[in-house]
């Protein structure tokens, strides 16, 4: 059987319990070392340990595949921890139809997603809804926008404000992400997964027009086939896609904690920002698009400008306390469309990257759709847009 790197004491149950705040924190100070790879040939290397890497690894293994994971840094640290986890694309009517439709699907795999992880972390699941103050845009009407999300079978009511229509989406959910992606890697150690932490990828192994594995950090990795997954740093790692194709997006974040009487018990959104509750009270706040390279920098006067809207959203956060503060980079592509499919002239390496500001709603539909493909299974949804020959000559 397959043993997982840092593998960590599980400390949520019995009699050294620790409550589920403080275990996430435990679980990453307990880990060991990176020992040296040594069983190090595997069916699929999945690149990149982030919410794609992560679900796609447990959709391939679920097939019967040896897998391996392995990420440059600890797994679930960029930008699907970064993000505020809100389940559904934010003015979803505005993106394209392709990213939509994976929204929509992973929208209603994620109750069936989370019934099956072993862990004790719970992701804390939350069908808040959302409420967006702003939904009709220049050149937008109601009845458009009404039917792009019935089309996709997402409920929604209007709701008269003054002058202005103000859209309620009542089955749209939030998680708490980093509790998810901690969820979701306790699975992977728990289902014999191998997961290499602290491996960079430094290149592909390729012989002959197809990929043989990955050169890493920690040594060689050999396997018929890899996944990139690598978010906003996959663009390098995929020869032939056109400088740009994909790039970091930075978005900003801050979190706060409103005194107990002042609780919000929906997601607000209006004029870009939005406002996500947590079961524990604070309220998340976001977020920035920025195109900023890969500078995570948290910038004084973004920050000013998040707080001072939020505020104005919900006049009940004005007192509250800001305890925390971060950036992320997402992983946008030129087109706004995921890459995922095979590569058209290297056998065996494929792609799941570029979700931009959705990856975390998209993730269970992407690695189902991945793992149809990969084992050639039909598909729930029409492979076709997010193929690769879109960008790259076969």
């Amino acid at each position: 059987m397959a043993t997982a790197i840092h593998c960590a004491p599980r400390l949520a149950s019995g009699p050294l319990a620790v409550p589920q705040r403080h275990y996430r924190f435990v679980q990453r100070f307990l880990r060991l070392h990176d020992p040296p790879v040594s069983s190090n040939r595997f069916d699929i290397i999945v690149v990149g340990a982030g919410i794609a890497g992560l679900t796609s690894a447990l959709a391939l293994q679920r097939d019967g595949a040896r897998v391996a994971v392995l990420d440059r840094h600890r797994a679930g640290t960029e930008a699907s921890w970064a993000g505020g986890g809100i389940l559904c694309p934010l003015y979803a009517w505005r993106y394209p139809q392709p990213v939509l439709a994976l929204a929509a699907e992973g929208m209603r795999r994620y109750p069936d997603l989370l019934a099956s992880l072993d862990s004790n972390i719970d992701p804390e699941r939350w069908v808040s809804g959302m409420e967006i103050l702003d939904p009709v845009g220049e050149g937008e009407t109601t009845e458009l926008i009404s039917a792009t999300l019935a089309s996709a079978g997402i409920a929604h009511q209007w709701r008269q404000q003054g002058d202005a229509h103000a859209l309620w989406l009542p089955e749209v959910a939030n998680v708490r992400n980093p509790y998810l992606l901690d969820a979701l890697t306790d699975t992977l150690r728990a289902r014999g997964i191998n997961l290499y932490e602290q491996c960079a990828a430094e290149g592909l192994l390729l012989n002959t027009g197809r990929v043989t594995g990955v050169a890493t950090s920690q040594g060689d990795l050999h396997a018929e086939r890899v996944v990139i997954t690598a978010g906003a740093w996959s663009e390098a790692l995929i020869p032939g896609l056109p400088a740009g194709s994909l790039f970091p997006v930075r978005g900003q974040m801050l979190r706060l904690e409103p005194r107990p009487e002042n609780a919000l018990d929906r997601i607000l959104m209006d004029d870009g920002v939005y406002l996500i509750p947590r079961r524990d009270g604070s309220v998340v706040v976001g977020s920035t698009v920025e195109y900023a390279g890969f500078d995570k920098t948290v910038d004084a006067e973004a920050q000013e400008r998040l707080h001072a809207h939020a505020c104005q959203l919900w006049p009940q956060l004005a007192g509250a306390r800001i305890t925390h503060r971060w950036a992320g980079l997402r992983p946008g592509s030129s087109d706004e469309i995921p890459l995922l499919g095979e590569h058209p002239s290297i056998a065996g390496l494929w792609t799941n990257t570029g979700g931009f500001r959705n990856g975390l709603a998209m993730a269970p539909a992407t690695a189902e759709l991945l793992a149809d493909r990969m084992v050639g299974r039909p598909t729930a949804l029409d492979p076709t847009p997010y193929r690769l020959e879109r960008l790259i000559d076969a």
